[in-house]
């Protein structure tokens, strides 16, 4: 005889009832992003431009798409976006990208509050830290210094094409002759 085979979920709630391989909601999705997108493009893309028109009806299927079909973890967009929010919104902290130098000063400092021994070393490196500071400084200014001077060059150089244009070729060829001397 044939033997039957029944699938049994381990959670009653796993249980979707799919019809032509959508479930319900997936249905009711797919039928929404028709309905949408199809009049948008129909009314927008004579007014606005066929370019323009697909990225917004890429935008609306793509969100409608990813709430009705995409699951996270067994979870609807639903409630996965209120964490998603949550998260980036209220608990994310900024990163501040820190010297090797400057790290290892500020771990000298959380250990001085707990053992003496490393805060004589500290006291060693404290000079060292300075003097590294008074380089980037230094290096800086040289920079900026650096710039100025090449706008400066740029500046009088033009100013010099400048006057030299307002010449006439008699006095040209006279400040040729003169410099040639």
């Amino acid at each position: 005889m044939d033997s039957i085979e029944i699938t049994v979920f381990d959670e009653i709630n796993d249980y979707k009832e799919k019809i032509y391989f959508f479930n319900f909601r997936q249905w009711l999705f797919a039928i929404l992003i028709i309905a949408l997108v199809v009049p948008t493009y129909i009314l927008l893309k004579d007014k606005i431009g066929k370019e323009i028109t697909s990225y917004i009806v890429i935008a609306i299927a793509s969100i409608l798409g990813f709430i009705g079909f995409v699951k996270i973890h067994e979870l609807p967009a639903e409630k996965i976006l209120p964490y998603w929010f949550r998260h980036y919104f209220f608990f994310a902290k900024p990163i501040h990208y820190i010297t090797d130098e400057e790290f290892k000063l500020q771990h000298q400092k959380k250990s001085k509050k707990t053992n003496k021994s490393k805060v004589e070393k500290t006291k060693t490196n404290k000079p060292e830290i300075k003097k590294l500071k008074k380089k980037k400084k230094q290096e800086k200014k040289k920079r900026i210094d650096e710039t100025m001077e090449n706008k400066e060059i740029n500046n009088t150089e033009s100013e010099l094409s400048q006057k030299l244009s307002k010449l006439s070729k008699e006095q040209q060829d006279a400040l040729l002759k003169l410099l040639e001397r």
